[in-house]
């Protein structure tokens, strides 16, 4: 199949969705919105146990560290030095004010402060985690079997969450189609020279930053889980530490 189809097409479903969404969000009471949401929470968490669980990639023979710890070692190290940048650059800040800025110019009325929450919860649920990075990254060597499966989950969610989030949720699918398509693009170039290992330890890395989506979601936590987003991207550099799983 051709390269970046599988993004494409996310984006797409996405943005229907979340426009469809939109225009029901008058017309399904708050119950049953609720209770969707918090369905869809309890499988967005599973999604992120599951990725979690991923086997972590092969060591040599003569390794004294075992590859589960190795998994381990270098989880911690990204999750804690990953969210110290987020706090340091307050990604979250910046994308509740670039919601805001949207919100600002198609808000006319609306509830406030929906759009912006809509735009910033659907981004990051769209666009953190295994299947994110994975799927786009396969994607561009035009393997999208796993963007086609996150579309229909993404669809879903979208068109839940906007029917009480409103279209700052379909809006959510422009910083999709950017953030899938710079990994897409970046894996187009150089998914030769990215190891196998590395891919493993950001799906993983990135799984658990979804289980935090799923708890702020149910409203247990109220994390900021975009400052944690640069972690997804240091297994990468942090692997070097342990030239073993090369």
């Amino acid at each position: 199949m051709m390269p970046f189809l599988g993004t494409i097409v996310n984006f797409a479903v996405v943005l229907v969705a979340g426009i469809l969404g939109s225009l029901l969000k008058k017309g399904v009471p708050e119950r049953f919105s609720s209770a969707i949401m918090s369905a869809m929470a309890i499988c967005v968490i599973y999604i992120g146990v599951d990725g979690m669980l991923e086997a972590a990639p092969p060591v040599s023979e003569g390794s004294f560290l075992s590859a589960g710890l190795i998994k381990v070692l270098i989880m911690i190290l990204s999750m804690g030095l990953g969210t110290l940048i987020g706090e340091l650059l307050d990604l979250d800040k910046q994308m509740n004010r670039l919601g805001a800025w949207v919100e600002k110019k198609l808000n006319h009325g609306g509830e406030q402060g929906s759009i912006a929450k809509g735009f910033v919860s659907c981004s990051l649920l769209f666009c953190i985690g295994a299947m994110a990075v994975n799927g786009a990254i396969f994607d561009a060597i035009g393997k999208p079997d796993t963007l086609l499966a996150k579309s229909v989950i993404d669809a879903i969610s979208c068109f839940v969450m906007a029917t009480s989030l409103g279209i700052g949720c379909a809006l959510s699918a422009f910083t999709l189609l950017i953030y899938q398509g710079a990994i897409a693009l970046v894996g187009f170039f150089a998914s030769s020279f990215i190891p196998a290992a590395g891919l493993t330890y950001m799906s993983v890395t990135g799984s658990l930053i979804i289980i935090l989506i799923g708890t702020n979601m149910l409203g247990m936590t109220k994390v900021k889980t975009a400052n944690m987003v640069p972690a997804i991207f240091l297994p990468l550099a942090l692997m070097w530490l342990f030239p073993v799983v090369l």
